[in-house]
């Protein structure tokens, strides 16, 4: 939202606010790694890809490899991500964060068969595109394992701004994974409870 609807209805009752500005309210930490339980960690995969994608000008073979990083990321942290189950015990993470991303990627692109100038031009776009997640008000953003309840997002009157991202690029970022959250939070509740079925009443975002 614009930064001017936290001090419009900030002091109303029942309105919980979420801001990107660590100097007031509660600051939104979230991570678009994390899904709901009965949501398949490939599928949540393939939609952090389409977001990137949308977000990020990823060109030839940066998203692949980048995808290759969010996968290994994942089994570093305990994953068996064939049959999207977490193993516990073998990372005190649960879920990865942008800095494991970051970690992971050199040595993938380092040890590919893309030729030394390919090499060089996907370390420069990509390390330099996930290392700006882990930095600034992004890095606060981004850095937990776990983000804010989705039960206190998305089902309760919220007011979720925006405003001090910077650019357009991370402001359409927030965006498309707050609209996956809760795309997936939705569906996390359809299969937990038969009474909600896709031709039940509309409700509010």
């Amino acid at each position: 939202t614009k930064g001017e609807y936290k001090k419009i209805f900030g002091g109303v009752k029942g309105i919980k606010i979420f801001t990107t500005d660590p100097n007031s309210y509660r600051l939104l930490k979230i991570n678009p790694f994390q899904f709901s339980e009965k949501i398949h960690i490939l599928s949540h995969i393939e939609q952090l890809m389409q977001i990137f994608m949308a977000a990020w000008p990823l060109y030839a073979a940066m998203p692949a490899i980048l995808k290759q990083a969010i996968v290994k990321a994942y089994i570093r942290c305990g994953w068996d991500v064939q049959n999207s189950i977490w193993i516990e015990g073998v990372n005190q993470k649960k879920y990865p964060t942008f800095y494991d991303i970051l970690d992971i990627l050199p040595n993938i692109i380092d040890t590919s068969d893309y030729s030394s100038d390919s090499k060089g031009d996907y370390k420069g776009a990509l390390l330099t595109r996930v290392e700006s997640m882990t930095v600034g008000i992004n890095g606060l953003l981004f850095k937990n394992s776990f983000g804010v309840d989705e039960k206190s997002l998305f089902d309760s009157n919220t007011i979720i701004d925006l405003s001090e991202l910077g650019s357009n690029e991370a402001i359409a970022l927030m965006m498309g994974i707050l609209i996956m959250k809760l795309n997936e939070y939705r569906k996390n509740e359809r299969k937990n409870d038969n009474s909600l079925s896709l031709n039940s009443n509309l409700r509010h975002l």
